[in-house]
């Protein structure tokens, strides 16, 4: 008998969605469906995950001869095709809502009875409830689209942020606190913090999918069939090796959800990742700062406008949406004892975490491709208080000489001094002291080192680690992703 190959299965579902007539919206506002992610969350798609899950459990009976060897020939891969290309949620849910029925998985054994051979249909399902079934679908589909299809656009992202980061790891630029001029950094290392928040994220989902566990145990989680018509046979471990889903956990009807919840956090994560850098390109686009330039449009009435900051708008506030929609996770972890179907309905919409996120990612991909630093801005905007932002230094460099209150000192007398006078912060130094008759500071400031000096002087190379950080990230990426060939 030929062994069960995930790889293969879930191919011939993704080819299944080039059917005429699929209905392939996915959860979620319409508006945002990547054509990337159709065939794996599309809805005429969810049923297949569950046929891929229910053809998973046949094949482990097979193994375990419990379907007669002579039945198991009739388990090809052919037929696998025939039932993933015929059968769809939208079938599915027609007979489920036709008299008699009223129940989405028995309308699906239904459906796949008419396509099965006969000597295979007592074998159907045999010693499962319907979230067996269910709940491995989600996982199973959860994990396969991260590993297919959103973790290789996250590397994609990666490395057109490295990119992006290395052109611009010396270009200066005027750092900010609470949107106040602080100290001078680079463009490199403005983008730095942002892309190690984005890998850190990404690999703990790649980690966190790994928890998302299916369940082959039947209504109560306690195998109570299989315990007397199977005993000793470990269907349960066979099944879900199939599906590459961890062994299973102590169960009710439903696996432990915690699993699911983390790696959809991490899914949120990672949407706060891209967020980030979308305000802050939105932030450097603007008007009145300019430094940063990024797909825009114009608008509707204002004939001068020419870059409103549509995609970084865009993968900001998309985050608001993926945080609802995690919300919904969060909503939904409890059930009344072992099961109750208050939230099923719920259920079917996590999947709009990725759709949302995934949005984010081709969004961001849309802003680096259309990046670009307006160097003169730069420039300009850093010397509005270039002058100034190495008060810090002087202060410190007071400090430790020993005097008392140097931030005080600085910031009441030395800073307004160079403000008013448009010098550097040397040359208000010499200036205070000129008309002072403050033997100590003299002294201390005789002996300040020349390369301090130098720095207040030229406060454009006060920028610390700024380059060597923005040059070592772009070394710092994620792992080598595995190839997936459908």
């Amino acid at each position: 008998m030929r062994k069960f190959h995930l790889t293969e299965a879930v191919g011939l579902l993704v080819t299944s969605a080039n059917q005429p007539g699929r209905d392939l919206q996915m959860p979620g506002e319409p508006h945002y469906k990547p054509k990337d992610l159709r065939p794996y969350l599309g809805y005429d798609q969810r049923v297949g995950w569950q046929i891929i899950v229910e053809w998973a459990w046949l094949r482990a009976l097979a193994h375990h001869k419990i379907i007669p060897p002579q039945y198991t020939v009739m388990l090809t891969s052919e037929l696998l095709a025939v039932l993933l290309a015929e059968i769809t949620t939208t079938k599915v849910t027609a007979l489920e809502r036709q008299d008699g029925v009223g129940h989405d998985i028995i309308a699906l054994l239904m459906l796949m009875r008419e396509l099965l051979p006969n000597q295979l249909h007592p074998f159907l399902h045999w010693g499962l409830t319907s979230y067996d079934t269910i709940s491995c679908a989600y996982a199973l589909a959860a994990r396969q689209t991260f590993k297919c299809v959103f973790e290789p656009k996250c590397q994609e992202v990666d490395e057109l942020w490295r990119q992006r980061i290395g052109e611009t790891a010396e270009k200066l630029q005027i750092g900010r606190t609470h949107l106040q001029h602080g100290l001078p950094i680079t463009i490199g290392a403005w983008l730095t913090p942002l892309h190690r928040r984005f890998i850190n994220t990404v690999k703990k989902a790649g980690e966190a999918v790994k928890e998302i566990h299916g369940k082959f145990s039947g209504a109560q989680g306690t195998n109570n069939a299989l315990k007397v018509l199977a005993q000793g046979v470990p269907l349960e471990k066979t099944a879900l090796a199939y599906l590459d889903l961890p062994e299973a956990e102590p169960a009710t009807q439903l696996p432990l959800p915690e699993g699911m919840a983390r790696f959809y956090s991490e899914i949120t994560f990672i949407s706060a990742a891209l967020a980030g850098l979308g305000e802050d390109v939105r932030h450097l686009q603007s008007s009145d700062i300019e430094e940063i330039g990024s797909e825009g449009s114009t608008s509707s009435t204002m004939s001068h406008k020419t870059s409103n900051p549509i995609a970084a708008e865009n993968q900001a506030g998309m985050h608001k949406s993926v945080r609802c929609e995690y919300y919904k996770v969060l909503e939904t972890m409890n059930s009344d004892l072992q099961r109750d179907l208050r939230y099923s309905n719920v259920m079917r919409g996590y999947p709009a975490v990725m759709v949302f996120t995934y949005q984010q990612l081709l969004t961001v991909m849309r802003v680096f491709k259309s990046f670009r630093v307006n160097e003169q801005r730069c420039q300009e905007n850093f010397w509005r208080n270039g002058k100034l932002v190495v008060a810090e230094l002087l202060h410190l460099t007071l400090q430790i000489a020993g005097y008392p209150d140097a931030r005080k000192f600085v910031n009441d007398k030395i800073v307004p001094l160079a403000r008013g006078t448009g010098s550097t912060l040397d040359v208000a130094m010499d200036t205070y002291l000129g008309s002072s008759e403050d033997v100590r500071l003299l002294r201390m400031w005789t002996e300040t080192s020349p390369k301090i000096k130098h720095i207040l002087a030229h406060p454009e190379e006060y920028l610390g680690d700024s380059v060597s950080i923005a040059q070592a990230e772009t070394t710092w990426a994620l792992d080598p992703m595995r190839k997936h060939v459908l």
